[in-house]
């Protein structure tokens, strides 16, 4: 099978893409992107599912953040591939690595010793940090050029969607089992997160076909030359912080709010998804008041001052307000500095730039909870979410580090 991916003819290499946003091949981009996340949303319940069965925060965070290794090692290894081969024939073969973890974490809960799960975590690390950046550069070239933030916004919103969906349908699915604090229950939520990893997978192979615009030998560059300015050092260290700020999000969310006494998780999800996608929907018009330089100082804001009040909260109502400010600056931010880094790149460059970018936020969501794991044994949640806005902080200045450098480069007449 995947020797056939690897050779098979393409009769219609490069197709023309569509004049608008809303074409067939987005959409199916679209839901193939959402079943995905509910996929990966639920495995975002595997710390909860790991303390229940006796694991320590040092455990199930480094557990957690593994993914974010695996991510680091395949783009250093695998990076450089992202524009050789068709969009569907990458996409694919990344898949079966994602599929593997899956049925690994089935498998798993017949062994006691909870290092296992690092396995599966790690392989789902490899379509992640390579397989999974391909389906926003393959949603850019199937829709117009000139509105590259719009496409990639709402495209996130099938992601952010699934966030929270994912969680709510495994918490529903515990509740009728009557067993929401029984980790054995959990073998019926992974087997339903492997069907909806397969649904993607038939709305990706549905898709029309893409392959990149290579020129001048960029198949051979590497990605080297997408690291040759600093402007982008300083953007994917930015996306690095934004990505470990939402890998403790997401994969402690529900350890915060158990730790609350707060049995549902999905309250914080679903208000971080209306923020999110109230954002998105919005674009167009945000745009018009703020520049992306802006936008993106304004959302790594946010995102600072909804950590240092969830640090304070207690109960539904302020878990669900912090939730919804860190989706507002969420839905945001993700996008501008995405299009941010998506410019800095020649048209050839487009996989390995999406490629970069999406692995070094998906670092962050895997090392920041890795140390998030120790600093929370050691102190407490609201101490860990102080640390959090701190970086925010850090995220501002290196991008506002990041435009000066860009206007450097202009005002000195060199072409970006």
């Amino acid at each position: 099978m995947r020797v056939f991916l690897l050779t098979m003819p393409e009769t219609n290499p490069q197709p023309t893409p569509a004049d608008r946003i809303f074409n067939a091949d987005y959409i199916k981009l679209w839901f193939g992107l959402m079943f995905f996340m509910l996929n990966m949303s639920i495995f975002n319940l595997l710390p909860y599912y790991l303390e229940l069965r006796g694991a320590s925060p040092d455990l199930y965070g480094t557990i957690a953040g593994s993914m974010g290794v695996a991510s680091f090692l395949c783009i250093l290894v695998l990076g450089s591939w992202a524009d050789r081969w068709s969009r569907k024939t990458t996409i694919t073969v990344y898949f079966m690595a994602a599929l593997a973890g899956n049925l690994l974490t089935i498998w798993g809960g017949e062994f006691d010793d909870l290092r296992w799960f690092y396995l599966p975590r790690m392989l789902q690390g490899v379509f992640m940090g390579v397989g999974f950046p391909i389906v926003f550069s393959w949603a850019v070239e199937v829709t117009p050029p000139n509105v590259r933030h719009l496409v990639l916004a709402w495209l996130g919103i099938g992601g952010i969607l699934a966030n929270s969906l994912g969680p709510t349908l495994a918490e529903v699915l515990l509740s009728l089992q009557g067993s929401l604090e029984d980790p054995d229950a959990y073998f019926w939520v992974y087997v339903m997160a492997t069907g909806f990893q397969l649904i993607s997978l038939a709305f990706f192979l549905a898709t029309t076909n893409f392959h990149p615009q290579l020129t001048d030998g960029q198949a051979s560059r590497g990605l080297l030359p997408l690291l040759r300015r600093r402007e982008s050092l300083h953007v994917l260290a930015v996306a690095c912080i934004f990505g470990g700020m939402f890998g403790i999000m997401m994969s402690f969310g529900k350890n915060f709010t158990a730790s609350l006494g707060l049995q549902y998780f999905s309250v914080l999800l679903w208000s971080y998804s209306i923020g999110a996608i109230a954002s998105r929907i919005f674009m167009r018009q945000i745009v018009k008041w703020m520049d992306q330089s802006q936008l993106i100082a304004l959302g790594l804001s946010g995102m600072g001052v909804a950590f240092l009040f969830m640090g304070t909260t207690q109960g539904y109502p302020g878990v669900g307000s912090a939730g919804f400010l860190y989706g507002l600056s969420h839905g945001v931010l993700y996008p501008m500095l995405y299009v941010q880094f998506l410019n800095f790149q020649a048209p050839g460059e487009i996989g390995r730039g999406a490629t970069l970018f999406q692995g070094f936020f998906t670092i962050g969501w895997g090392l920041l909870p890795m140390a998030g794991g120790a600093i929370i044994r050691l102190t407490n949640f609201p101490f860990l979410f102080s640390l959090l806005s701190v970086l925010a902080g850090l995220g501002i200045i290196l991008q506002l580090n990041a435009d000066r450098l860009v206007r450097e480069r202009k005002e000195g007449g060199e072409r970006l």
